[in-house]
């Protein structure tokens, strides 16, 4: 007896085993979406992988198979080992053929990181931007401008590095990209909106452009490895130039002139290694090259925390924790669009943060009929775009919005030069 119990005891196990999946599975079910937290959860949590939407318990709901489709994703992906298989599927494709397991991260040459849409946005360029909507962004933009310094503003309207465009030669290798055939005309797809700001005098910083010359003056690369954002080096170098710009305005910079210290590290972390994360590897290598910061803060004298309106999208955030280590750290109001976690959806998102407070500081409701305020308590405003979007976003129409419900209508400038030549201009 004792012997044949031995040697079904593999047998009792496993049934044991798929007998508490099962039941676990039953259990997060039923709890997840009421008390969430009395889920038995993993402890290697999956990044980027947008949760289920709970089931609607309707007829209608029941006969179109939304309930259905609902509850398979939930007991899917609540299941104990919904992430360790992830997990195991993306190790495999990404040691034996360096390819990626998630739909939108392209590994390329020499392991670097690349999202698919930053890489589909440079190799389409070619034709030139249609005249009346390149004419119609730079009028809103110029218009802001107009706005801010009537009403006592320093202005900067930031157009913000594409990986893909920094590191065109580390592009997969079998990837069809028209655009690398253009040889340098494809790093200036920018030309025609630089022109048409400098034909209207709104201050602006080709940060892309800015930071392609500037690389040859550092050890390390200005975009880490395994992320999709300018490492802080890169932010840093960003931060200095648009001071720099703000302070050659009449209302000057309210961060002061900003400048800094900076050593290497070899270490990856937060956002250095944000598409590595979303890789969701067993053994993700974030051993390569990255940069700390240290602001040379000097003498300043800063009577009261000037307050930064910046609107745009994530690669602001670099921007914001470099902002601590000016001469006059600054109270930020944050509003960019993002990429929900939950549903996969973008949306607006509005923060505010005090200096030193961890990442972003408070999460606000991102109601857009708050902006004209945002844009009336800032000292200065900073409007940003990324290279591989200019001209397709929606933060420019939003914010010149904000700006006309605050102030007067603007006297219209005459055609000028740039402020600052900069170099990344």
């Amino acid at each position: 007896m004792r012997r044949r119990f031995l040697e079904r005891l593999p047998i009792f196990a496993c049934a044991g085993l798929i007998g508490f999946l099962f039941l676990a599975n039953l259990w997060n079910f039923a709890v997840e979406r009421d008390w969430p937290k009395l889920r038995i959860r993993s402890a290697d949590q999956l990044w980027g992988v947008p949760k289920p939407q709970a089931a609607t318990w309707t007829l209608p709901a029941f006969l179109s198979g939304a309930t259905q489709r609902a509850v398979s994703l939930n007991l899917g992906q609540n299941a104990l080992p919904f992430r360790a298989s992830v997990r195991a599927k993306n190790q495999f494709l990404y040691s034996l053929f360096r390819a990626s397991g998630v739909a939108n991260i392209v590994v390329g040459r020499r392991d670097e990181l690349f999202a698919s849409g930053y890489i589909d946005a440079f190799c389409a360029q070619g034709a030139p931007p249609d005249a009346a909507r390149l004419n119609a962004w730079a009028e809103g933009i110029a218009e802001t401008a107009r706005f801010a310094r009537q009403n006592g503003k320093s202005f900067l309207y930031l157009v913000a590095p594409s990986k893909a465009v920094y590191f065109p030669q580390y592009m997969p290798s079998d990837r069809n990209c028209p655009a690398l055939a253009l040889g340098p005309e494809a790093l200036e797809a920018l030309a025609p909106f630089r022109a048409a700001l400098g034909e209207r005098g709104a201050p602006f910083l080709d940060a892309g452009r800015l930071l392609r010359e500037e690389r040859k003056n550092y050890p390390i690369d200005l975009f880490p490895r395994g992320g999709i954002h300018w490492n802080l080096l890169g932010a840093a170098i960003t931060l200095r130039e648009a001071t720099s710009l703000l302070a050659a305005q009449t209302s000057g910079s309210p961060l002061g002139r900003f400048d800094f210290d900076w050593r290497e590290d070899d270490e990856a972390k937060d956002t250095d290694r944000d598409l590595l994360d979303l890789l969701n590897l067993y053994w993700p290598d974030n051993r390569y090259p990255t940069a700390a910061i240290s602001g040379r803060k000097g003498n300043a004298a800063c009577p009261r925390a000037p307050r930064l309106l910046l609107v745009g999208d994530s690669f602001l955030e670099e921007l914001i924790l470099i902002a601590d280590e000016a001469a006059c750290p600054p109270l930020i109001d944050y509003w960019f669009y993002m990429r929900n976690d939950d549903t996969g959806e973008v949306q607006l998102a509005h923060y505010f943060r005090k200096p030193g407070e961890p990442r972003l500081g408070a999460r606000l409701a991102a109601d857009l009929a708050q902006l004209p305020e945002s844009f009336a308590a800032a000292d200065a405003v900073v409007l940003e775009e990324n290279e591989a979007t200019v001209g397709k976003t929606k933060q420019i129409e939003n914010l010149l919005a904000a700006a006309r419900a605050r102030g007067p209508e603007p006297r219209a400038a005459p055609p000028q030069a740039p402020q600052a030549a900069s170099r990344g201009q």
